[in-house]
């Protein structure tokens, strides 16, 4: 499984990580700085060297979004974001499909996801690795804007067009994923605060509450991105691992062999196949305002 690789691979970083920490207090013992630079220097390094895989790329991903809601405060910045920030059915802008995934204008709204992001985010990278996660999460994040894009043309005699930005389809996903993972852990929602409920328990309320506000008309979520990006973490959770992204990887290491290999034609093509064929397990190996709110 590739997940099984991740995991060999996060053993053999926490191994370089203990050498760079002993090279590194080797080189302060020889320099020649007063005690307190030195144990500064050593904390400094102790936080970088020990944070995990999953923390390096939710830093990063929490890093994009603080940038870009700090753009929304900028007033010059603001037509500028609502361009190319804010997505808005019936343009022909796509690439904000994108990058309203990064952008909120509400610091509420940009902590909860932020927060969602970090819970949420460390347990389906530790599963999946860094690679699939980023997948998923974007697909999720993109998927569940595409779905709401067209729910909200198809509806657009009955509801009004409404401008969309926030990372909440691509939460969602992971939420879905890590209540697939892990339905006994507990959590506290937020209309909800002071009960600890089950994900396998949490999950169901949360899409209810969704198709309620689908139902209802409620103006304040977007709450077909929300159902859009669980489905989608669902579907990736019991059947992307194995049938997209392991086919994926795998046919990504066959077209470099083959372009190693007379570039798929003639003798080199022929013996692209051969190899396929003789080391499956190789190859297995291999693989592995009235802004709505997402």
């Amino acid at each position: 499984m590739l997940r099984d690789l991740w995991r060999e691979k996060r053993e053999l970083i926490r191994e370089k990580r203990e050498i760079l920490l002993e090279k590194l207090q080797e080189k302060l013992e020889k320099l020649t700085l007063p005690l307190d630079v030195k144990r500064a220097f050593w904390m400094l390094g102790v936080k970088l060297a020990t944070m995990t895989e999953s923390e390096k790329t939710l830093s990063v991903l929490i890093a994009l979004n603080s940038l870009v809601f700090i753009g929304w405060q900028i007033p010059r910045f603001m037509p500028f974001m609502g361009q190319w920030f804010l997505h808005l059915p019936g343009t022909k802008r796509n690439l904000t499909l994108l990058t309203s995934c990064f952008s909120h204008q509400e610091f509420f709204h940009f902590a909860l996801n932020m927060v969602g992001l970090w819970s949420f985010g460390r347990v389906v990278h530790d599963t999946f690795g860094r690679e699939q996660f980023l997948a998923m999460y974007l697909s999720a994040g993109v998927g569940a804007n595409v779905v709401s894009h067209a729910c909200s043309l198809a509806l657009r005699n009955s509801r009004p067009l409404l401008p969309s930005l926030g990372a909440s389809g691509a939460i969602y996903g992971l939420v879905a994923s890590t209540a697939i993972l892990h339905p006994n852990s507990s959590i506290s929602l937020i209309f909800l605060p002071m009960i600890p409920i089950k994900l396998g328990y949490a999950l169901p309320a949360l899409m209810s509450f969704d198709l309620a506000g689908i139902l209802l008309r409620w103006k304040m979520f977007d709450h077909f991105a929300h159902l859009a990006g669980a489905g989608l973490g669902i579907g990736y959770t019991y059947y992307g691992e194995r049938h997209i992204w392991a086919p994926l990887v795998r046919k990504v290491h066959e077209i470099r062999e083959n372009s190693r290999n007379g570039g798929g034609r003639g003798q080199g093509g022929v013996y692209m196949l051969t190899e396929t064929q003789q080391r499956p397990e190789t190859i297995q190996s291999q693989t592995r305002k009235w802004t709505k709110w997402f």
